[in-house]
């Protein structure tokens, strides 16, 4: 194995690669690419870990200044000897580019990426809980396999956590639960305003009608609420609003996921504007948009509140981890009780109704996004020591 490259003096360490380690090509480029741009410009190495590149992904992240590396990881499937190829996998790979710092997000690259950092001997290792995932959802897995698989990662990531010198999160639930799985020692765990995001590159849209625009943007899980909003596009649509309701975003091979024909038929039907996924949400959010996410999932704080904060656009979503806390009631939108489809519909309506109101709490929202969401100071704050 070649000597580590990092050096330490008078307590700051110098680093010449970092491997980012994810969970698919997309999440990379999407909720990485500022970071990936901002530890180049440094003039380090950056190494994006994904599973699933293409072409054109891989052409994206060069053009971010990171370089793309394939390895073993299954997204959805949870299997010890899948875990185990992965970890051995991955090992061989940093031990290859001589990684320095290893930054992992999500919790199956969070295990991963630990354990190989542990057997490559990488100095650094950081890790960002940006929700608790799937797994502790509140979905329809059986219980006894489900409360198997949770003690499951409960366990490993009480052994992995503990390899990572900094643990980043974006809430106060994964704080407690890092807290707990960690016997109280919070020394190491640091609460962050959001992943960053450019907030020039997400600026408002001025509205092309005075239509109002609710939108449904993320992963079509049934935990994230999409049958609440069609159910509410349904109630509203029935009493002749003049308003909009749109879903961003794809069906998957998760087990929580929307089926396609469900879809299809809300859409068929006027209930809902399906568009599929975008890869830039940007045109669907004007000065009259209201992001809608009623969701009990166990989020971290959803990419999508955050642009839409940035785009001056309120958010109605609930008080799920992630969610309801960054929301100032009636100033920067409305937080609804989960499971609860006329709760939305009292809450468009009112805002049907009043729709300068829509204007009002967008400014502020944007306020509160160039203030705590800018990716600069936030990428400054996680790499603070190196």
């Amino acid at each position: 194995m070649a000597p580590s490259t990092v050096e330490e003096n008078a307590g700051v360490r110098k680093i010449s690669s970092v491997g980012i380690i994810g969970n698919a090509a997309f999440t990379m480029i999407k909720f990485r690419g500022e970071m990936i741009r901002f530890l180049s410009g440094k003039g380090l190495d950056v190494y994006c870990f994904a599973p699933d590149y293409d072409l054109t992904a891989r052409e994206e992240v060069r053009s971010l200044g990171g370089i793309p590396v394939g390895y073993r990881l299954s997204r959805t499937k949870i299997g010890i000897f899948d875990g185990i190829f992965s970890v051995f996998d991955l090992s061989r790979r940093l031990k290859q580019y001589r990684i320095d710092l290893v930054f992992s997000y999500f919790i199956k690259p969070i295990l991963v990426g630990n354990f190989a950092g542990f057997l490559a001997r990488v100095p650094l290792s950081y890790s960002m809980i940006e929700g608790q995932g799937s797994i502790f959802s509140d979905n329809e897995v059986p219980r006894f396999r489900k409360s198997a698989l949770q003690i499951l990662i409960k366990i490993l990531l009480f052994f992995a956590l503990r390899m990572s010198s900094r643990i980043f999160v974006l809430n106060d639930s994964d704080f407690r639960f890092s807290e707990k799985l960690l016997f109280n020692r919070t020394d190491s765990i640091v609460k962050i305003s959001g992943i960053g995001m450019d907030v020039d590159y997400y600026f408002p849209h001025e509205e092309k009608s005075n239509s109002v625009r609710f939108v449904f943007c993320g992963r079509l899980l049934v935990s994230k609420g999409i049958r609440e909003f069609a159910q509410a596009a349904m109630e509203l649509r029935a009493l002749n609003f003049d308003c909009e309701f749109i879903v961003i975003g794809e069906v998957d091979d998760n087990i929580e996921s929307i089926q396609r024909e469900e879809l299809q038929e809300w859409h068929d039907s006027g209930v809902i504007q399906w568009v599929g996924f975008q890869g830039d949400t940007r045109p669907f959010f004007h000065r009259h948009t209201v992001l809608v996410l009623p969701t009990y999932y166990p989020e971290g704080l959803p990419r999508t509140i955050q642009e839409s904060f940035a785009m001056a656009c309120p958010v109605i979503t609930t008080d799920a981890p992630g969610c309801g806390e960054y929301i100032e009631e009636g100033r920067t939108g409305y937080v609804v009780p989960e499971r609860n489809a006329d709760a939305i519909v009292a809450v468009c309506r009112l805002l049907i109704e009043n729709p300068t109101t829509i204007l009002k709490m967008g400014t502020a929202a944007r306020e509160y996004a160039v203030s705590n969401f800018e990716v600069s100071k936030i990428n400054s704050d996680i790499f603070c020591d190196i």
